[in-house]
C-alpha cells in the first residue's frame, strides 16, 4: 500500500502537481457528460497504480527517498542529543564514531566484502555507538544534579547542624534541625550513589571502547565478513543489561525522550564502491 500511496501521488520532477490528479479530474468532469468514461476512467486508474507500484525502479525511487527522509531525522536527532554534552564529551564521541567508521572502510578496502555484509556491521556498529551516546548523556545528567554541591561540603553542613543540635534547649528547634539532619544525611547518600554510578558508566565506557579496538584489531586475524559481523552482534548482545540500566537512570532523571523508539539515531555510512 505504501508503494500505490506513492504511485497514486507521483509526479515528475518540475511539476506541481500529480499528472494523476489532473487526469482524474478530467475523467471525473467528462463523466458528468458521458457516465461511462468514469468506469473506463476506474480501469485506467487501476491499471496505472498496479503498473507503477510494481515497478522495480520506481519501488527503488520510493525506497530511497525514505532512506533519505530517515537519514535526515536521525542526523537531527543525533545533533539534539549531542548538543546535550560538552565539548570533551562530544569529542570522546566523535572519537568513537571515527573508530567505527574505519573499520568498515577496512574493510571496504579489502575488495572482498558484499554491500550486504557492510550494512550487517554499519548497523551492528551503530547499536554499539547508541549505547555509548546514551552513556554520556546520562553521565552528563548525573553531573548536572550534582553540580554545585560536594559530599565535603555536605559533611561540613552535618558537622554544623549537629553542633547546634547539641546546643539546642527549645524542642520546636531540636525538631527542626533533627529534620534537617535526616536531609543532609539522605542527601549524603544520594551523592555517594551518584559518584558510584559516574563510576560503572566509565567503566562501561571504556568497556564499549576497547570492543571496538578488539573488533578492529580482529580484522586481522580473519577476512570472513560475516564472523566479523557476528562478533559485533554478540559485543552489543552483551550490553542488554547495560541498556536497561541506562534506561532506569534516564527514568530516575526524567529524560524519557530519549527511549522513544528501539532506532538508534546513530547510522553509520556504509562505504561508497561496495560490491552489492
Amino acid at each position: 500500500m505504501r508503494y500505490v500511496k506513492e504511485a497514486f501521488n507521483a509526479r515528475p520532477w518540475g511539476m506541481w502537481i500529480p499528472p494523476n490528479w489532473v487526469g482524474l479530474a478530467a475523467i471525473g468532469m467528462m463523466g458528468y457528460e458521458y457516465p461511462g468514461i468514469w468506469v473506463l476512467g476506474a480501469g485506467l486508474e487501476l491499471g496505472y497504480l498496479l503498473f507503477l507500484s510494481t515497478s522495480k525502479r520506481f519501488r527503488y525511487l520510493v525506497d530511497a527517498k525514505d532512506s533519505y527522509a530517515l537519514k535526515q531525522n536521525s542526523q537531527q536527532q543525533l545533533k539534539n542529543l549531542l548538543v546535550r554534552l560538552d565539548a570533551s564529551d562530544q569529542n570522546r564521541y566523535h572519537a568513537l564514531e571515527a573508530r567505527c567508521q574505519k573499520v568498515l572502510e577496512q574493510q571496504q578496502e579489502g575488495g572482498s566484502v558484499q554491500a550486504v555484509d557492510l550494512q550487517a556491521q554499519a548497523d551492528g556498529l551503530s547499536k554499539l555507538l547508541f549505547v555509548y551516546l546514551r552513556l554520556l548523556l546520562t553521565r552528563a545528567g548525573i553531573l548536572r544534579i550534582l553540580e554545585g554541591a560536594s559530599t565535603q561540603s555536605i559533611d561540613v553542613r552535618i558537622l554544623d547542624v549537629n553542633r547546634q543540635l547539641q546546643h539546642a534547649s527549645a524542642d520546636a528547634l531540636k525538631k527542626s534541625l533533627t529534620d534537617q539532619l535526616g536531609i543532609l544525611t539522605e542527601r549524603k547518600n544520594r551523592h555517594t550513589e551518584a559518584r558510584e554510578k559516574l563510576q560503572f558508566i566509565e567503566a562501561e565506557l571504556s568497556r564499549i571502547q576497547e570492543q571496538v579496538e578488539l573488533i578492529r584489531e580482529g580484522m586481522v586475524v580473519t577476512t570472513d565478513p560475516t564472523a566479523l559481523s557476528r562478533r559485533i552482534d554478540s559485543v552489543g548482545d552483551t550490553l542488554g543489561n547495560t541498556n536497561q540500566w541506562i534506561k532506569q537512570q534516564q527514568e530516575i532523571l526524567g529524560e524519557t525522550e530519549d527511549l522513544l523508539g528501539d532506532a538508534p539515531p546513530v547510522v553509520l555510512e556504509v562505504p561508497a564502491g561496495s560490491k552489492a
